[in-house]
This record gives structure tokens, C-alpha cells and sequence, in this order.
């Protein structure tokens, strides 16, 4: 299982309907529920780290320019509590990825993708890439 993972407005739903030919999960209620304000560093590297233990794949998406994640909420019909908070949530994400990467706890099962400045086709293109990285190496 691959899963995209990112804070709202990032651009994983828009991936996946680029990507339909691959089996590619909008998030994972275990995973999302990691990322509040409240769940430490260390505790969320650890979930984590259990997580992809069993053949389990994950693509954070991030997206450092917060101007484009309130710009992309904005078009939103609705805007809920954590919509409000979505860069902060965003930099979570980044952070793990960041922690997880310096201390080799990425296991080639943990990847990201910086979509800072890229479009929908060039973010697809570069979650196409490590799709095809993971199914290659299976």
C-alpha cells in the first residue's frame, strides 16, 4: 500500500485522480491523526517507524510557500478548524520527514515530495517517480 500524506490543500487528491492507474490512498486515519500539535516529535517518528515496518509505503507531500496552502483553502466551499492551521500542520510533516531522514529511519519506505512552487502536473510527475521506484524495487 502507498499512501499520500500532507496537510490539507497540498494537492494530494489532485495526484491521485492524475494517478489513477496506480493504487494510491488519500491519506491513512492512522497516520493523520499523528500529525496534531500535541503528539511529540518522538512519538510520531515512532508510529511511524511501526507504521512502514510492514510493507507499507509513504509519501509526505509539503508545501513551504503559505501563501498557496490559504490561497488553495480559500477556493474550498468550506473551511473547517483545521483548514485554519494548515501550514502549521504542514511544517509537521516536514519536520518528521526531516528528523526521520538525518537519523536513516526512512528505510526506503518514507519519501517526500516539495511541491513548493510546483504545479499539479510536475507534483504528479515527481509522485509518479517514486511510485515507480517502489514498485521496481518489489
Amino acid at each position: 500500500m502507498i499512501v499520500l500524506e500532507g496537510t490539507d490543500a497540498v494537492g494530494k487528491t489532485s495526484v491521485i485522480n492524475n494517478l489513477m492507474e496506480y493504487q494510491l490512498l488519500d491519506r491513512d486515519k492512522n497516520i493523520c491523526k499523528l500529525f496534531e500539535f500535541d503528539i511529540s516529535l518522538i512519538d510520531r517518528v515512532k508510529k511511524i517507524k511501526e507504521y512502514i515496518k510492514y510493507n507499507n509505503y509513504i509519501i509526505f507531500l509539503v508545501n513551504n510557500d503559505k501563501e498557496e496552502l490559504e490561497r488553495r483553502i480559500k477556493l474550498r466551499n468550506t473551511i473547517d478548524e483545521y483548514d485554519k492551521y494548515t501550514y502549521l500542520y504542514n511544517l509537521l510533516y516536514l519536520e518528521t520527514f526531516l528528523y526521520m531522514e538525518k537519523n536513516n529511519l526512512l528505510n526506503n519506505k518514507l519519501f517526500m515530495v516539495n511541491c513548493t512552487g510546483l504545479s499539479i502536473e510536475e507534483q504528479t510527475e515527481k509522485v509518479k517517480k517514486i511510485v515507480h521506484k517502489i514498485i521496481n524495487n518489489n
